[in-house]
């Protein structure tokens, strides 16, 4: 699975417990910490290969 894949794969899970009745906030805080630590790699891999 590459990172595109697993940022989609996080961020409609993120969807389905923002969504959900139940108090999810810490999960839902290490998900978006995830979905951006992986943006931020994807970007410099990017910028990496176009160098």
């Amino acid at each position: 699975m590459n990172t595109t894949e697993k940022i989609k794969v996080l961020e409609e899970r993120l969807q389905k417990l923002s969504s959900s009745e139940k108090e999810n906030y810490g999960v839902c805080r290490k998900i978006r910490r995830e979905i951006r630590s992986l943006k931020k790699e994807l970007a410099f891999s990017t910028s990496a290969e176009n160098a």
